[in-house]
């Protein structure tokens, strides 16, 4: 028996049309972004129309988001005493400059 008679006996269903996608009033066919927006809204999107604001909304809250955490003032890392003392001389021109323990 052929591989491919074989497999579309196993599979009827792959060789089967196609649906089409949805498409709005003038026959255009929506992105995939908007059908799966009106798929996981659970039936609250209904229109194309929608589901661009709903994507356009979600757009602007992450961008609003990660400008917050992008400029958030979270202040300059300031570097430890120790750090400071770190290439500071031991021996030679200053006297007592040694590390704190």
């Amino acid at each position: 028996m052929d591989l491919l008679e074989q497999y579309k006996q196993q599979r009827p269903e792959a060789f089967q049309e196609q649906k089409p996608a949805p498409a709005d009033a003038y026959g255009r066919e929506y992105g995939a972004m908007i059908r799966m927006a009106m798929r996981l809204s659970g039936g609250r999107i209904r229109t194309a129309k929608q589901a661009d604001m709903a994507l356009i909304a979600f757009a602007s809250i992450a961008l609003v988001i990660s400008l917050f955490f992008f400029f958030r003032d979270s202040g300059p890392a300031l570097p430890s005493e120790r750090e400071l003392l770190r290439d500071t001389p031991t021996s030679g021109s200053r006297p007592g400059a040694q590390l704190p323990r």
